[in-house]
């Protein structure tokens, strides 16, 4: 068996008398899609902060593909992706517009730019608005 992508081990986060995250542990392995349901209030934001590395537990630990976040935070940030409930598209730009300005913002580097479009595609079923539809705000 291969070693998790994901270990969340009995990760607690308190602000003053409130405990927003009591405890959680959970593993996801790799290849896995995995998210966060809850109602509003649930610690939902504040662990997936944890998990990014931008907040410090109370107690727990978590490691992601072997590195500690809590002791290494900006080490794991190379490997993550983390998208907040706001949109964060931009409505008068294409699909490809926006892609290609996130792969700026990002560096992605020019030579990669068609293969993990390529895969991206593939991956979501986006070609058919690659180009000429714009991005709704509705989404989410």
């Amino acid at each position: 068996m291969t070693e998790p992508a994901l270990t969340v081990d009995r990760l607690t986060r308190r602000f003053r008398a409130l405990t927003a995250v009591d405890a959680l542990s959970f593993r996801v392995g790799r290849g896995e899609l995995f998210g966060l349901v809850g109602p509003d209030g649930a610690g939902k934001t504040t662990t997936l902060r944890m998990l990014a590395g931008v907040m410090r537990p109370d107690a727990g630990a978590i490691t992601m593909l072997g590195i500690d976040v809590v002791r290494r935070p900006e080490q794991v940030k190379a490997h993550l992706a983390y998208m907040s409930q706001r949109f964060g598209l931009y409505t008068d730009l294409t699909v490809m517009e926006n892609l290609r300005f996130y792969a700026d913002l990002f560096r992605v580097p020019r030579a990669e730019r068609a293969a993990r479009l390529e895969r991206l595609f593939r991956f979501s079923n986006l070609a058919p608005s690659a180009t000429g539809s714009r991005v709704s705000s509705r989404a989410g």
